[in-house]
């Protein structure tokens, strides 16, 4: 993606990944999947 550099509407834009961590995250709990599967289901979607 080595286009910025020629859009002048992109010249002093913060890249969309500034100040975020990289790398890999940490995985879900299973009180997470649960509350997911919850909500998932009380919607009526799978």
């Amino acid at each position: 993606m080595g286009i910025a550099q020629y859009d002048p509407a992109a010249l002093g834009r913060p890249a969309w990944n500034a100040g975020r961590k990289i790398g890999v995250k940490k995985p879900l709990k299973q009180r997470q999947i649960w509350a997911i599967r919850f909500f998932l289901d009380r919607e009526g979607r799978a």
